[in-house]
């Protein structure tokens, strides 16, 4: 039988060190990170707790410090606030209900305050003579008084076994810890091997007014700012954890913002990323927030995926200081986010190495292997139809598999089986696994625009777009793609206006992709500027060294992977005149 309870004689200092632990498990769990108003929640008791705090929060502090009410709220009227902390209580139980444990944070009925939950290991089994010493270690409370058994043992005998007692449920609690953890994990950390970590970002406390309603501002602010970096996968936030880890004694970046409510009503957010090693301003941007998106801070949605996106601030950041760094780990993924912009024979061969080096290293890294699946799916379309091309396929798809089976939970393994269904024509278990990938992390404008363009391919037109234009409104910057994705769908349906200007908007190396010559041509065509039209696919064929003449889809299938894409293209091209027409019969 497991015995639980609440330890009340434990030091400050040890509960508060599990209450931040746990609080960081919590938080990056599937179950919070779909919950942001309870994970803002969540994050203010521990902080209550954690400084110092001599009594639990009243309903009025939550409801204007965590949970974005106005100063005028009234708990005597409205019940939000102990609707949401027990919405809390069920999502903690729901979240130790799956996870092996060893001591776990609990809301208390009739309590505003967080407690940390202790459970003993259950004992082994053990012979009628110890059998009182085994009662004894498993009592919730350590300064319980003995059993009369016990206290009748001869007092060597006692401190022998009570030693031996303690050293057994120390050494369970910590296996019951571990195994917390690692279900936690998703069993990543353990294997990661020994490859260069992601970049640690700390996000610095929001800069506030002293006011109620300034400091919920900055609660909610800072929640929704680790709610959305802590979904990406090429950067790690700096929590109580990695403090520990002696490799990680301090972040790569820091975050910092400020809140400031205006005399109009909007609020102005501003964030700044700093480099830790040389405190350098590297990026930063002032956001105003209407009032119709307090407490949800969507509009700061943009800013965070410009920040830890795949190729984000962060990454071009390390890109443009160590340019020639292909090292296992980080690194590695660092140049294969480039090397998409610009896929060149040289480049993907240097990733492809560096890729196989990390997976080898690390082979159950979910983000190692959905990439690695990417570039094989890559080499597969040119070779697609060959004996060679249906053995990369396998591959890839392979590589996608075990990316989904040690990272189910995860959006890189989401995403990689969910490519890998797509181009396996199975679009019913596509759609499932890519709309569970975006749910997990809704600010991914990658993720968005390739899963918008799969959707589209399988003639799941409406929100396939939506998802191209989500892709575009979170990061334009680095659009690829998905822009052009969302151009030709626009030219196909006679808006060229818009289709132009979205093809206007993208920078280099994006404007020089294949795919943008493709659509551009199309587009330049269908609004009279037949001759510039024909042009930019004679750039094409010379691009992909085919002679004058080539069917388009020859040329198209060099680096577009989906048939019908191609099928579509092709088209496309010829109606709007800037290939021939097929020669009927």
């Amino acid at each position: 039988m497991n015995h639980t309870g609440t330890n009340e004689s434990e030091s400050s200092d040890a509960g508060d060190r599990i209450v931040e632990q746990e609080l960081r498990r919590l938080l990056e769990s599937p179950l919070f990170v779909r919950s942001p108003v309870l994970s803002r929640l969540l994050q203010y008791l521990a902080d209550h707790r954690l400084r110092g705090a001599r009594s639990a929060p009243k309903a009025y502090e939550i409801a204007t410090e965590a949970l974005g009410r106005s100063h005028d709220f009234d708990p005597s009227l409205d019940s939000y606030p102990r609707v949401m902390v027990g919405r809390l209580r069920n999502l903690l139980d729901r979240y130790y209900a799956d996870t092996p444990w060893v001591h776990r944070l609990r809301v208390p009925q009739g309590s505003y305050e967080i407690v940390v939950q202790h459970r003993a290991a259950p004992p082994p089994a053990r012979s009628a003579e110890n059998a009182a010493e085994a009662s004894a270690a498993a009592s919730v409370d350590p300064v319980a008084t003995p059993s009369h058994e016990a206290a009748a043992l001869p007092p060597a005998r006692l401190r022998r076994g009570r030693r031996t007692v303690l050293l057994a449920v120390l050494v369970l609690a910590g296996l019951a810890a571990l195994a917390g953890w690692w279900a936690w994990r998703g069993q990543q950390a353990v294997f990661q091997g020994n490859i260069d970590p992601m970049p640690l970002v700390e996000i610095s406390a929001p800069e506030a007014g002293e006011s109620a309603v300034s400091r919920a501002l900055a609660r909610a602010l800072d929640g929704k700012l680790r709610d959305g970096i802590r979904r990406f996968e090429f950067v790690d936030l700096l929590s109580a954890r990695s403090r520990e880890d002696d490799r990680r004694d301090r972040a790569d970046y820091r975050l910092d913002s400020s809140v400031v409510r205006t005399v109009e009503g909007p609020v102005d957010v501003t964030l700044v990323l700093n480099r830790v090693a040389d405190q350098r301003a590297i990026w930063s941007t002032q956001v105003r927030v209407n009032d119709g998106d307090v407490p949800e801070f969507g509009q700061l949605e943009p800013a965070i995926a410009q920040i830890a996106g795949d190729y984000g601030v962060i990454v071009r950041d390390q890109l443009r200081r160590q340019p020639d760094d292909y090292a296992s780990g980080y690194p590695c993924l660092a140049q294969f986010s480039r090397m998409r912009q610009n896929r060149t024979a040289e480049g993907a061969r240097r990733v492809g190495d560096c890729l196989r080096a990390s997976v080898e290293r690390a082979p159950r890294d979910p983000v190692l292997l959905n990439a690695l699946s990417w570039l094989r799916f890559g080499d597969w379309g040119p070779q697609r139809g060959t004996p060679q091309g249906k053995a990369i396929f396998a591959e890839a798809r392979g590589l996608a598999e075990r990316a989904y089976e040690n990272g189910p939970n995860t959006p890189a393994g989401l995403f990689a089986i969910t490519r890998a269904h797509f181009y396996a024509g199975d679009c019913a278990a596509g759609e499932a696994m890519g709309n569970a990938a975006v749910r997990l992390n809704p600010y991914d404008p990658d993720m968005a625009g390739f899963i918008g363009l799969f959707k589209l391919t399988c003639g799941i037109g409406d929100n396939g777009e939506a998802l191209l234009r989500r892709s575009l409104a979170l990061d334009a910057s680095y659009a690829g793609v998905p822009a052009v994705t969302l151009a030709f769908v626009l030219s196909q349906r006679g808006e060229v206006d818009e289709a132009r200007a979205i093809l206007d908007g993208m920078p280099s190396p994006s404007n020089m992709e294949p795919q943008y010559l493709v659509v551009r041509s199309i587009v330049l065509a269908r609004q009279g500027h037949l001759a510039e039209g024909r042009q930019l696919w004679q750039r094409l064929l010379t691009y992909t060294r085919q002679p004058a003449g080539t069917e388009p889809e020859k040329v198209l299938g060099q680096f577009m992977i989906t048939p019908a894409v191609v099928r579509h293209a092709a088209a496309a091209l010829r109606d709007s005149g800037v290939v021939p027409a097929a020669p009927r019969g």
